[in-house]
């Protein structure tokens, strides 16, 4: 079997013929669902069921098996995979999965994090430390009062204050209000304290509301959502991450049924480090050891390297303990995990003192007399953001040094810069289109693309919605820009602004000859979407 995953299973058998009789059973149960003695044809059998790599007794009575999957039979997604690795013995006892190794082929199919730990700190400026976060509850609460406690949090030089995760779109309490509501105090604090703090709502609804939620969050500003991926579907939580671009904390809730018996689950580390990663989370909270939760010392410990080792090319993310977390153990917590953590503290946050910006300051000082060091000397960013297009944004090397000086030749061309096909793939409907990278994708330094594009007569862009605005210059022939339900004649050295998620197209109806126009957008952004 080429490039299989491999599964780590323990089972918990009485001796070792019976470890081999249930690790055989997996590889059927998981593939074919037939009994063991079925006769299969022997494509089947090579390349369908699993293999058994090896079986080793761990102590009394616990074994652990080895058993490969075909990549292939995944379908290249997230509930299939489930399904292979745990789907129907999940309903059994006595078997818990301990670690999964995919090969790249597969890894390749998923996107991953957005942001990861890089992306977060340099959106937030924070370097060297761990970030401080809390959440604002309870649920019974007021907008204006969840307004006040983000407010005070992000006057108190906080980083990220997130709903709790019981806060949905409630009569008493609605998620439009909420949204706008704490947006307008954090942002309001940013001014007074020269310091961003991100507001992350929480997004929690049927799934024909739950894009509606996460367009008005991102469209008014919010850099991030959380979710719960076992609650609104893991491949839900996959398809936002992967959609939009933003920062996706996931919160653990419903997964612990896979955690309570110790010989039976997925371990943390998988579920909620490798395969919520795979899922598309920049951060993964979970029960930090100490807390009122069960999570061990060693549970905790390899979640953190899940969540931050090299899992092919994917962006490591940041692990955030929550619970169990005081003002005098900062310093053990910091020993544990490392500057690369993210603190989600309530209850000791909130008791400290009556005024929470009080209370943040405290903790805030707390973290940066220990980590003072690293705060002092930031480690350089490596560069491994990446745009909707997968262009490197990384430091200048030969192959893609920036043009200092492009020249305007004849005909809206310019030197060293070819023509290229307006948007590959099949799924948009477009015409007679074309696009010049000019600045953005040859190894510049810059926060934005500077593109041109010509649509000939009777051509048109596709019709799509984004969150990312663009800036549009017509600098050649007229032409016609459809944004929601207007429409507006660009002439030349008109300028146009597209907003967040706003179904837009460019049309060449006219008899002009060719429309022409500028487009500046973000070099990090989202992918377009058809409008639904």
């Amino acid at each position: 079997m080429d490039n299989p995953i491999v599964v780590q299973y323990e089972l918990t058998c009485k001796d070792a013929a019976e470890a081999h009789k249930a690790a055989k059973d997996i590889t059927y149960e998981q593939t074919v669902e037939l009994p063991v003695d079925f006769p299969l044809k022997e494509e089947i059998t090579n390349c369908i069921t699993g293999a058994i790599r090896q079986i080793e007794l761990i102590d009394n009575e616990r074994y652990a098996a080895e058993i490969e999957y075909a990549a292939e039979i995944t379908g290249w997604q997230l509930p299939q995979l489930l399904n292979i690795l745990y789907g129907n013995i999940s309903i059994k006892n006595n078997i818990k999965i301990i670690g999964v190794e995919f090969p790249r082929q597969f890894l390749d199919k998923f996107k991953g994090p957005n942001y990861g730990v890089e992306g977060i700190r340099a959106l937030m400026g924070v370097y060297g430390r761990p970030l401080l976060a809390t959440a604002l509850k309870p649920m019974g609460a007021s907008a204006a009062e969840l307004a006040a406690i983000a407010s005070a949090f992000a006057r108190g030089g906080g980083d990220i204050v997130k709903d709790d995760h019981g806060l949905v779109d409630h009569s008493f309490c609605s998620f439009k209000e909420r949204v706008l509501k704490c947006l307008e105090v954090v942002e309001r604090a940013a001014d007074k304290t020269g310091r961003r703090c991100l507001y992350i709502p929480n997004v929690l609804a049927g799934f024909d509301d739950i894009e509606r939620q996460v367009e008005f969050a991102v469209g008014h500003g919010a850099a991030g959502i959380l979710i719960a991926p076992y609650l609104i579907g893991l491949d839900t939580a996959r398809y936002l991450a992967a959609n939009y671009p933003i920062v996706v904390m996931a919160h653990p809730a419903l997964t612990g049924t896979n955690f309570h018996d110790p010989r039976h689950g997925i371990a943390p580390s998988v579920l909620l480090g490798t395969i919520f990663r795979l899922a598309g989370a920049d951060v993964s909270i979970y029960p930090n050891v100490g807390g009122r939760f069960s999570f061990s010392l060693d549970e905790c410990r390899r979640l953190n390297n899940a969540l931050r080792w090299e899992l092919g090319g994917l962006r490591p993310s940041f692990p955030a303990p929550a619970g169990g977390m005081a003002l005098d153990n900062i310093s053990e917590m910091a020993a544990l995990y490392g500057p690369d953590t993210i603190y989600l503290i309530g209850g000791a946050l909130h008791s400290h003192d009556k005024d929470l910006s009080v209370g943040t300051r405290v903790f805030m000082d707390k973290i940066a007399e220990y980590f003072s060091e690293h705060i002092a000397n930031p480690a350089p960013k490596s560069g491994t953001a990446v745009s909707s297009c997968d262009i490197n944004a990384g430091g200048i090397t030969a192959t893609n040094r920036p043009n200092i000086h492009i020249v305007f030749g004849d005909d809206y061309r310019w030197d060293g810069i070819k023509p290229m096909v307006y948007k590959s793939g099949g799924e948009f409907d477009f015409k007679d289109i074309t696009r010049h990278e000019l600045v953005g994708k040859n190894g510049e330094l810059a926060d934005f693309d500077l593109r041109y594009f010509e649509i000939g007569q009777g051509g048109y862009s596709s019709l799509e919605k984004h969150v990312h605005i663009h800036v549009i210059i017509c600098v050649r022939g007229t032409g016609t820009l459809i944004c929601e339900e207007n429409s507006y004649v660009l002439r030349p050295f008109d300028i146009a602004y597209v907003p967040p998620l706003h179904v837009h197209q460019l049309r060449n109806d006219g008899s002009d000859g060719v429309f022409g126009f500028f487009c500046i957008v973000n070099h990090l952004r989202d992918k377009p979407l058809m409008p639904t």
